[in-house]
């Protein structure tokens, strides 16, 4: 076994060697000296992943020598890579149970190379889900989906969330949950409008709309078709929504709608030389003439989307089409085409093994021939059909059992690798403990100098400003200092200023009291020289010449003319002095006034009694007759009271 293995990678490696310069692959990895064993590893990887699809059997041998390779080296990113090109080659291969188990080793190594963040793990999760759900195992693809989007939920990778969305909710449409389906395609939509991808947009909405037709809800189906129609920029991707839309108003009876529709998505599909879709276009047209009663177009276009399959080599189609042509026939009345259409699609059904589509034909055959009371081919037809029938329901159950195998082989490996994820888990949790435990510590620590720093920077700046606040303080206390030496500098200059300019104006006032003193003195010894000169001339006794010279002394000795001068003087003197008398004290007779006036420029009796012309004592008792009426005491100075008035 290991010499036939041998064989064919000697065989594979030679076939390879026209693209690496005509020399044998093998020879070059052998002989060529100094040969770096992980750059041969990245050639097989390289040439496995380019050959996957078209030649899945080869990329699988090539893939599994670079595995043999990377285990050698122990090189986890290339044991990762090469898992992942096996599994696909396995999934090409139709070999799903394999890819899976590839596909999870391939995950597990990726897991191992990166913990925190392998969206790569995801990727192969997602494959692997792939894989379950093509065999039927919805619960299981499910549950890879679930851990892949969470994965790819903590890396914020919106792409790859969209991704898993939609899968989960593809996932639930084979399940029939519509319900569920319609909550992921919706949360798949959210993400791709925020990303403003118009295609993805269109891809979310084309699920929906799948989702409600197959619901039955055709006219909601038609809206969400509709907007991805609009959000279609290319060309050659309108068909699929414009055949959408046009089978969906086929669902709703509006033949005319759905024609309109279709007819546009054919002549795009010829547009763009896509036979196969314009085959597929034909067919879904042909239905809708057959419902509106056109056979013969109808026919017509089956046999040319017929003639396409039948080009194309794809079988499938060619059953439908074939049974779907037999009944138009069928109904037309032309008997021997129906049985000719329904013979040529159990054929091509018989090779194919495709046991469904077998049993229609042999149950169409079998009610054609019993509409012609043809009994012994009615009778072959449904023993044909029930035979068939049988082989379903075998071949089910069969499937069934290998389901169940393969979910206990696929539960196995899963366990396993869960035991071997579950100790990496924990190796990774006392790993990050230990890791935290030290960044704790360390943080803990620089915490601590940093808090010292920021105390010992804050005492310092404290002290700062508070030398620099007493510092301040002592300036203003200065500057206070300063102020009031100056402010009482200046109280005092000024206080010696207006002490000066009160002596100053006491001394005017003492002059100016003195000048009217001694204006009213000169009045007072006229008066008493022209009294004594009058007194001498009447006791001269000479006539009438004497009384003339006495009226003359009589008119130069007039009082009231001396007063009203003396009057005008001292109010140069004391402004207001008259008025302010009068106001406090308006008893006071004109003769009380003068008196006053006297006293308050410090006359003595006689001068008063002269300037009166009255007696001294006369002058005594107006003066005591005064203090009464000013209602003095006797303590009190009335020459004192005067002046303060």
């Amino acid at each position: 076994m290991q010499f036939i293995y041998n064989i064919i990678i000697t065989f594979l490696l030679l076939a390879l060697s026209s693209v690496s310069g005509g020399q044998p692959a093998r020879q070059n990895l052998q002989s060529t000296p100094g040969i770096n064993k992980a750059a041969s590893i990245d050639t097989l990887i390289e040439r496995s992943g380019r050959m996957a699809e078209e030649n899945p059997d080869t990329a699988f041998v090539m893939a599994g020598k670079a595995l043999e390779m990377a285990t050698e080296i122990n090189d986890l990113q290339r044991l990762s890579l090469a898992a992942r090109w096996m599994a696909e080659a396995c999934y090409y291969r139709n070999d799903y149970l394999k890819a899976i188990d590839f596909y999870l080793q391939s995950a597990m190594y990726s897991y191992e190379i990166d913990r925190d963040s392998s969206g790569f793990m995801a990727e192969r999760l997602t494959d692997a889900a792939y894989c379950y759900q093509e065999l039927g195992i919805y619960d299981k693809a499910l549950e890879l989906n679930s851990a892949s989007l969470r994965i790819q939920q903590r890396l914020g990778n919106q792409t790859e969330i969209s991704n898993n969305l939609c899968n989960i909710g593809t996932n639930y449409f084979f399940r029939a949950q519509y319900d569920k389906a319609v909550d992921y395609f919706n949360r798949t939509l959210s993400i791709d409008r925020k990303s403003g991808d118009s295609s993805a947009i269109a891809i979310s909405l084309n699920n929906l709309g799948m989702v409600y037709s197959r619901w039955g809800k055709h006219r909601r189906a038609l809206e969400f078709y509709t907007e991805a129609l609009e959000l279609t920029s290319e060309e050659s991707k309108k068909p699929v929504k414009l055949s959408n839309i046009g089978m969906a108003w086929y669902n709703l009876k509006d033949y005319e709608k759905a024609l309109q529709y279709l007819n546009q998505a054919l002549e795009i599909d010829m547009k763009y030389k896509q036979p196969i879709r314009a085959g597929v276009r034909k067919n879904e047209i042909g239905s809708v003439l057959a419902a509106m009663g056109r056979y013969a177009e109808a026919i017509r276009l089956h046999e040319e989307a017929l003639a396409v399959f039948r080009s194309a080599g794809i079988l499938e189609s060619q059953i439908i089409t074939l049974a779907d042509m037999g009944d138009l026939y069928r109904k037309t009345g032309n008997i021997l085409a129906a049985e000719a259409c329904y013979k040529e699609s159990a054929s091509i059904a018989s090779r194919n093994q495709s046991l469904h589509h077998l049993s229609r034909s042999y149950k169409s055959l079998f009610e054609l021939a019993k509409e012609q009371e043809n009994s012994d081919l009615a009778l072959n037809y449904y023993l044909d059909y029930s035979r068939v029938k049988d082989s379903i329901f075998t071949n089910e159950t069969n499937d069934l059992i290998s389901r169940y195998e393969i979910m206990y082989e696929t539960e196995k490996h899963e366990k396993e690798n869960q035991l071997l994820l579950r100790d990496n888990e924990i190796k990774a949790r006392r790993q990050k403990m230990l890791l935290i435990f030290t960044a704790g510590l360390l943080l803990l620590l620089i915490m601590a100098l940093s808090l010292f720093r920021i105390r010992s920077k804050y005492l310092n700046q404290q002290q700062l400003i508070l030398q620099q606040d007493n510092y301040l303080a002592n300036l203003e206390i200065a500057r206070k200092d300063t102020a009031n030496q100056v402010l009482e500098e200046r109280i005092f200059a000024e206080q010696q200023i207006n002490r000066l300019e009160r002596e100053k104006h006491m001394a005017e006032i003492d002059v100016k009291n003195n000048e009217l003193a001694n204006s009213l003195l000169n009045i007072v010894r006229k008066n008493e020289i022209m009294y004594e000169i009058r007194e001498r001339i009447r006791t001269s006794g000479n006539g009438d010449a004497l009384n003339e010279l006495v009226r003359f002394i009589n008119s130069n000795t007039d009082t009231d003319h001396n007063w009203k001068k003396f009057r005008l003087e001292f109010e140069q003197v004391h402004s207001g002095f008259f008025d302010r008398l009068k106001e406090n004290y308006p008893d006071l007779t004109e003769h009380d006034t003068r008196l006053a006036a006297c006293l308050r420029i410090n006359l003595s009796s006689r001068e008063i009694a002269g300037m009166m012309n009255v007696s001294i004592e006369t002058a005594h008792k107006n003066r005591q007759r005064l203090r009464k009426k000013m209602n003095l005491p006797p303590s009190c100075d009335l020459t004192s009271e005067l002046k303060k008035i």
